[in-house]
């Protein structure tokens, strides 16, 4: 007897689990939520936001943490494991330590898998299957690997991190990626591809000095933006994360890679000793509702992505605390076609 699959009655219960959403998003955009699964690698307070937002609308979820448990986790802590100390268990790994709090989200999913693995060591093979990969607190160089066999195997992948007040998102659908733009009264119209297409790669090719600022009136590059690739160059280049204790090092690493990169944009406040030791202090650094503020509105752009409805997200999301404003920014070559 086949025990997995679902039942008239497990049917029955889940659409009306699920009506609201049928009735936002259509029973067909429901079915592909539905039979969809996604692979999170690193689960930070980040990326549990998104997770939260996703398995309570009914996507599958396969978590991959290998870090140890409860080390991993003391600058990017999850929501879903803060109680696990007052039981006093250990657990091999994040993601053991977060399984029975994600069963609990949405039981409807049963038992949550885990891929018993570090990211460096993750294969094209295993990442076949998947619609998506949401990954966070990983370096360029692994995003670049992972989003480069996700997007092959037909799946898409995001990147999302916060750092202090900021957050940001880097966005690779896949070049074969299609949707139905929103148009009049909620209609949609024929379907299409994203244009331009920049794979993850691409992205962090783009010297921080060509990027076009954002309005006119901007002089320089997305300042979140600046912050992101500061911290995930620091992190290439040492293989580590900045903190306090490194503040130093990272001042010099960056003031370094900008001098080569983009000496016009050198003499920057964001360059400055005492704009990169406060970057330092936050660049691990997650606060609540930047993580759940960013973390809502990945899970509505992987909604779409998966259901084909509506306009996605392309490239660059960057998402300022402060004013609460988010962004889709398009991070190209000078010269390529917008």
């Amino acid at each position: 007897t086949d025990t997995t699959a679902p039942t008239t009655a497990q049917k029955h219960n889940e659409s009306e689990i699920y009506d609201r959403q049928i009735r936002l998003w259509g029973v067909e955009a429901q079915a592909k939520i539905s039979t969809s699964k996604v692979l999170y690698i690193h689960l930070t307070q980040t990326s549990s936001e998104v997770l939260k937002n996703l398995v309570l609308a009914g996507v599958r979820p396969v978590l991959c943490d290998s870090r140890p448990y409860p080390e991993a986790i003391l600058q990017t802590p999850s929501f879903f494991v803060l109680h696990k100390d007052k039981k006093r268990v250990k657990y091999s790994s994040v993601a053991h330590a977060m399984k029975e709090s994600v069963e609990e989200l949405n039981p409807l999913l049963g038992e949550c898998e885990i891929l018993e693995t570090s990211v460096g060591d993750i294969t094209e093979d295993m990442l076949k299957g998947y619609s998506m990969v949401i990954a966070s607190h990983i370096g360029k160089n692994e995003s670049s690997r992972v989003a480069k066999a996700t997007t092959s195997a037909g799946g898409s992948f995001f990147m999302v991190d916060c750092f202090g007040w900021d957050g940001a998102a880097v966005i690779d659908l896949g070049a074969e990626h299609t949707f139905r733009p929103e148009i009049k009264d909620k209609k949609l119209g024929d379907l299409q591809t994203l244009v331009p297409y920049i794979p993850t790669e691409e992205i962090w090719n783009v010297p921080i000095g060509d990027i076009t600022p954002v309005k006119r009136i901007d002089k320089t590059p997305p300042p979140v933006w600046i912050k992101y690739r500061a911290i995930l160059e620091y992190e290439a280049k040492t293989k580590t994360w900045p903190s306090a204790e490194k503040a130093d090092d990272f001042c010099m690493v960056v003031q370094e890679w900008i001098a080569v990169e983009a000496p016009h944009l050198k003499d920057l406040d964001i360059f400055q000793p005492g704009a990169l030791t406060k970057l330092a202090l936050v660049a691990t650094a997650e606060m609540a509702p930047i993580c759940a503020t960013l973390g809502g509105i990945i899970g509505n752009e992987v909604i779409k992505a998966i259901s084909g409805k509506g306009e996605p997200s392309n490239n660059v999301l960057l998402f300022e605390g402060i004013t609460g404003r988010c962004r889709n920014v398009l991070v190209k070559s000078k010269g390529m076609e917008s």
